[in-house]
């Protein structure tokens, strides 16, 4: 998390979520006292016309404990054609995708290649599923949209 006081995250751009949540934030300094229902109206107007998370810092500079936002990256990198922010983000959707389809890409080949050989190791068709999820995924599971 991080504060948008902070002036090295300032110049980064609000998303519709960061911007509802200042409001419902500034709803709630209302509902302890802190703000008059004009106030209220006033700075919830701008902050639901904010772009960046400067915008921001001024409505709440008067009120205590500021605003958390969900943290930024410390230098955001170059993004190119096809190629997500960390070089894994085509498997965001290709990968999708594919852990979509390979349950029933192994049930096509378990039954093909029992037919064909004999059912004895053509249950190992099931075990693309789960390397398939570890590749797509890797290690980085905490990170989901």
């Amino acid at each position: 998390m991080s504060d948008i006081t902070d002036p090295s995250g300032a110049s980064l751009r609000l998303s519709n979520d960061e911007r509802e949540r200042a409001v419902a934030a500034l709803q709630s300094h209302a509902a302890q006292g802190r703000l008059t229902d004009a106030e209220l109206q006033t700075r919830s107007a701008a902050a639901r016309s904010a772009v960046t998370r400067g915008d921001l810092a001024p409505l709440f500079t008067d009120l205590p404990g500021g605003l958390q936002l969900a943290g930024h990256p410390q230098a955001a990198p170059s993004v190119s054609a096809g190629a997500g922010v960390t070089g894994r983000e085509p498997s965001s959707r290709w990968g999708l995708l594919a852990v979509s389809i390979i349950p029933f890409v192994s049930v096509i080949l378990f039954f093909l290649t029992g037919m064909a050989w004999g059912y004895q190791y053509s249950w190992l068709w099931f075990l693309l599923i789960p390397l398939v999820g570890a590749v797509v995924y890797g290690t980085e599971g905490g990170r989901r949209r």
